[in-house]
């Protein structure tokens, strides 16, 4: 394709070029990513800008920014420009030559104890695919923020979004040993008035997070008042292992803390439970094959960790207590 100046574009490679920038925030950055100089990415750019009319990023001795522009052919081109290059992909290579890059946006605290610990089993059967890991408490947007995939909870899903369960997340009271020896173990609901409780704040919302709390289908509304509160996750299980007072916690990163005799469960009648935690992806006809490998190994090893069989069988040991 002819540009206005007389030279000659490749634009799909133009288009790949274009959202790895987007991505990558930067011309050095995506030239490591592409395998080309910066000024490569940048006469790329250049002509792109050239051929469409119009800015695409605004560039100063420092920074790059996209345009609104930019943000807008980014929304419009990633998408089909990726499924091009995933049908070639497709078509060129068998499953122990898959390669490419899967960026995935991950939760801090789950990931480290369910995922990374095997992940590396997963490196062993593709070491051409590379993982671009990002931790981050949220919600992401697949599309627009350019994630392949993603591991978390969802509230709403719509049929442009698949989602493929990884684990329920029920929460339980536990405490240190030392501080229950210190301060005597509740027995009631009321009796948590009378005890030091440690609270967590969410880091997206910035509220205190309120205890829901089940026991058989009852379930019974507290607000943690305290004088120790946290907006990180494992900041809450540690500072509970260091005595400091009753926490409510994730199954899955309380269990093996209790099976060590570092934490023990409080009014075990009482549960919390939230939204599964789920692998989602965008719903689409031909998925990635590197997207569609992870996605598999993720789910398969996941569901079948030791920290996810401890946290369910946690669960059911409450179960058999209360009937």
């Amino acid at each position: 394709m002819k540009t206005d100046g007389g030279g000659s574009i490749d634009l799909f490679r133009a288009l790949k070029t274009f959202a790895a920038t987007v991505e990558s925030t930067n011309f050095s950055a995506a030239g490591r990513q592409l395998g080309v100089t910066p000024g490569a990415v940048s006469k790329q750019i250049g002509m792109l800008e050239t051929l469409l009319g119009c800015r695409l990023f605004q560039r100063t001795t420092r920074h790059l920014s996209v345009t609104d522009e930019g943000r807008r052919l980014y929304a419009m081109a990633r998408e089909p420009a990726q499924q091009i290059e995933d049908a070639i992909a497709a078509l060129s290579s068998n499953e122990t030559q898959l390669s490419g890059t899967v960026k995935v946006s991950l939760p801090i605290a789950f990931s480290r104890v369910a995922l990374l610990p095997v992940l590396g089993r997963f490196r062993e059967r593709y070491p051409q695919v590379t993982l671009d890991l990002r931790f981050e408490n949220r919600h992401v947007d697949l599309i627009s923020e350019g994630y392949d995939c993603a591991i978390g909870q969802l509230h709403d899903t719509d049929s442009s979004v698949v989602a493929r369960t990884l684990a329920s997340l029920t929460l339980i009271l536990c405490a240190a040993p030392a501080y229950l020896e210190r301060h005597g173990e509740p027995q009631t609901i009321e009796d948590l008035e009378h005890h030091e409780l440690i609270a967590f704040r969410s880091p997206s919302s910035g509220r205190i997070q309120t205890w829901k709390l089940l026991a058989r289908n009852k379930e019974v509304v507290f607000e943690p008042g305290s004088h120790l509160i946290v907006s990180d996750t494992e900041a809450l299980t540690e500072v509970a292992v260091g005595g400091c007072g009753i926490a409510l916690l994730g199954a899955h990163h309380a269990a093996a803390l209790i099976a060590a005799g570092r934490l023990q469960r409080v009014l075990p009648k009482f549960v919390s439970r939230r939204s599964d935690i789920c692998i989602y992806y965008a719903a689409r006809r031909h998925l990635p094959p590197r997207v569609a490998a992870f996605v598999e190994f993720v789910v398969e090893e996941v569901r079948h960790s030791e920290i996810v069989n401890q946290s369910t069988e946690l669960i059911l040991q409450r179960s058999v207590q209360i009937r």
